[in-house]
């Protein structure tokens, strides 16, 4: 009888670097729009690539007496926080000009923040929309 067992051998992987990782700067979209409409831009920014998004329900900050001045009913917003590449920013934003002046009902506000720099590479590439099926 042995005192000693040996060890099972671990196969250790590869964990992905920047070397090995196609890099694209990212901006975060935040865009807010009417309640019901993030749908629409939620879609609009599928079409150029866009891999993660999160949409939240906001509401109106003002006091209810400003409301009835203004003769607004509804304050309910959807603000859609997108993540592009920095490549499609201008297309992006002519789509978004588009959106807003297609109609009456399409009215909000769309702005970017370059983000300097992400924690992970996996997170990076999942941001990025660079993940490679294998």
């Amino acid at each position: 009888m042995s005192l000693f067992h040996r060890k099972k051998q671990i196969e250790v992987k590869e964990l992905p670097t920047l070397d090995n990782v196609v890099q694209k700067k990212l901006l975060l979209f935040i865009t807010i729009v009417g309640e019901g409409q993030a749908t629409a831009i939620r879609k609009l920014f599928e079409r150029y690539g866009c891999s993660a998004q999160f949409v939240e329900r906001g509401e109106g900050t003002a006091t209810k007496e400003i409301y009835n001045i203004l003769g607004v009913e509804n304050t309910g917003k959807d603000v859609v926080f997108s993540f592009l590449a920095e490549d499609k920013a201008s297309d992006i934003k002519k789509e978004l000009d588009a959106f807003f002046v297609a109609s009456k009902r399409n009215q909000g506000i769309s702005f970017s923040i370059r983000l300097s720099s992400i924690i992970g590479v996996r997170v990076y590439q999942f941001l990025a929309n660079t993940v490679e099926d294998k």
